[in-house]
């Protein structure tokens, strides 16, 4: 594991420590972003970016002039992401994946039935936030995440909802770390990828969702 790698897990290991050992709920304050780089003996700069990628996973959120809080629905979730670091076992990650893909099909295959108009706009301004990432070069995990969480959604069965976050959790953030160095490569066209799904839910076409879902399944990254 890199140098990298391991200040990142450190910073969501701590957190986690914090929560149990502090007895912390949802609602409760976390230590501010200079006292967990004391802690931790590392730049604010890493700090922050752990934060942010817990809050993009909906486990935190940070209030204006106020610090960081455990969220509602992710206060007991921290632990399920620290144990996807160690999926090491090839077929165990082989089987969150497949599961994921499972999942997610299912889901989209109801979003075409279920998914509001409100929900479609919401998907059409993430595909073009997505140019503008990719514009710059950069891969867009986090515009590819809300992608797909709102597709989830779009399902509008929260059970589903619940299960499929921790499973995308382990490929978001590894691959957070994976790009804390290099986030230039961009491996395929991402926008296209959305776009047909996009246009797919549009005009309720099932088949066509499902097969453009998993064409994008198999290439993306995250």
């Amino acid at each position: 594991m890199s140098k990298t790698n391991k200040v990142y897990l450190n910073i969501l290991k701590e957190i986690d420590r914090i929560i149990h050992a502090d007895q912390l709920s949802p609602g409760d304050k976390l230590p501010s972003e200079r006292e967990l780089a004391e802690r931790l003996n590392v730049g604010r700069s890493s700090v922050r970016e752990a934060l942010r990628s817990l809050e993009l996973l909906d486990l935190i959120e940070t209030r204006k002039g106020e610090g960081t809080f455990i969220v509602e629905s992710g206060g007991h979730k921290l632990a399920e992401i620290l144990a996807s670091f160690f999926l090491r076992d090839i077929k165990a990650r082989q089987d969150v994946v497949e599961t994921r893909n499972i999942i997610e099909t299912e889901a989209i295959r109801l979003a075409c039935k279920r998914i509001t108009s409100d929900q479609l706009n919401k998907l059409r301004d993430i595909i073009q936030q997505t140019v503008s990432k990719c514009a710059g070069g950069k891969y867009p995990i986090e515009e590819d995440y809300l992608f797909h969480k709102l597709l989830m959604e779009a399902s509008h069965n929260r059970l589903m909802l619940n299960i499929w976050r921790p499973l995308v959790a382990f490929s978001k953030v590894a691959l957070k770390v994976s790009l804390a160095q290099d986030e230039s490569k961009i491996e395929h066209n991402i926008v296209e990828e959305h776009d047909a799904i996009y246009q797919a839910l549009v005009s309720k076409d099932e088949p066509s969702a499902v097969a453009s879902l998993q064409y994008h399944l198999k290439n993306s990254r995250l």
